[in-house]
């Protein structure tokens, strides 16, 4: 599996934790949901993704950019 498969797989159920957290009455399920964005935001105006970094060490396969 790629590391862009496997971040890509960890977004979705941050952000599903997240949201159910937050209907369920948990105010801190939004902070989850506000980090990711935050995170894919920074990510993209910058061009470095931490999770990025640590996947690609961890499968030894290069990511999709590099």
């Amino acid at each position: 599996m790629t590391p862009l498969r496997i971040q890509r797989i960890m977004m979705s159920i941050v952000l599903l934790a997240g949201l159910l957290l937050d209907m369920n009455g948990y105010e801190w399920g939004e902070y989850l949901i506000w980090f990711v964005a935050l995170m894919a935001l920074f990510a993209g105006i910058t061009g470095f993704c931490p999770s990025d970094t640590i996947l690609k060490k961890i499968t030894g396969k290069p990511t999709m950019c590099g």
